[in-house]
């Protein structure tokens, strides 16, 4: 097939070797097609006027094919300050090209992929920090989020409680039921938990029957309360086979001082869960309180 004018266009059109090509031919030739012409026009042959054209022809094919080479590459140097600012800050690289050649490809591609791999570790880190059971987050994810609160509550001159929580006699669910029936009641206790809290309360799933949930401008007497909200709505899920009721939780509330690390929140508010499984379980225990009954 005999090539025509407009096959040949989109063949420059997507390929940058070739529009470099083209450019670097017609800068170097501009001065011999200026003379030609001018010669051709019958103008006079006089060395002024020729040495003139000459110098200017030269000079416009210089300075063109300089700015039309760095507009060829500038998407590099913005596809170069993106991927910068990605490594960074994380900021998405956003940059796409309509044109179709090498650096067109380059750049969408490596956009692309940016987008793509930043996405599978927005998924990893999630996965990582997320108990995937209940949707609460995992211990990793509290040892993290919990040294940020204590910070913040430090600063703000403000309390802090935790809560601890074990679900009563579940081994017995899973040993009587199944596991399944066992992660239909840890699934519905999460539920329960997401469902109730406020939006600047933490909840993670530490443990296989064991949670704690870290209450920020929460004194003891008002974690006790929320514990005990959802004391009682857990006592009302009703998960076949289990009869109605069976679902239970013993709760222990600790109000942090600023000198608290987190393990020793965690072990005041340990304890108290602690005396409240001794004092017959499915029951709040705040620390240096007497149990509260149902």
């Amino acid at each position: 097939m005999i090539p025509t004018p407009s096959m040949a266009l989109r063949a420059v059109r997507g390929s940058l070797v070739a529009k470099i090509f083209a450019v670097c031919f017609l800068a170097i030739h501009l001065p011999l097609i200026a003379m030609i012409a001018y010669l051709g026009s019958g103008f006079s042959t006089n060395p002024g006027p020729v040495l003139t054209i000459l110098l200017a022809a030269t000079l416009i094919g210089t300075i063109t094919c300089l700015s039309t080479l760095w507009w060829f590459i500038r998407p590099l140097r913005s596809l170069a300050s993106a991927v910068q600012q990605y490594q960074a800050d994380g900021t998405p690289v956003r940059l796409r090209l309509a044109q179709s050649d090498e650096i067109g490809v380059v750049a969408n591609t490596v956009a692309t992929t940016i987008a793509e791999l930043d996405g599978v570790m927005r998924k990893l880190r999630q996965q990582a920090s997320t108990d995937q059971l209940t949707g609460l987050g995992n211990r990793r994810w509290l040892t993290e989020r919990i040294a940020i609160e204590q910070t913040r509550a430090e600063r703000e001159k403000a309390p802090i409680s935790v809560v601890l929580f074990d679900l009563d006699h579940f081994k017995n669910i899973n040993d009587s039921h199944g596991h399944d029936v066992g992660d239909k009641v840890l699934m519905a206790v999460g539920e329960v938990i997401r469902d109730n809290l406020r939006r600047y309360d933490l909840a993670a799933r530490i443990g296989g029957e064991e949670f704690c949930l870290v209450l920020p401008k929460t004194r003891a007497s008002e974690a006790a309360a929320i514990a005990e909200r959802f004391r009682a709505q857990f006592e009302k899920l009703w998960i076949e086979p289990l009869r109605p009721g069976r679902v239970t939780a013993s709760f222990g509330v600790y109000e942090a001082t600023p000198a608290d690390s987190m393990q020793a929140m965690l072990l005041q508010a340990d304890r108290a869960l602690y005396r409240a499984k001794e004092t017959g379980r499915n029951r709040v225990q705040s620390a240096g309180w007497p149990a509260e009954s149902r």
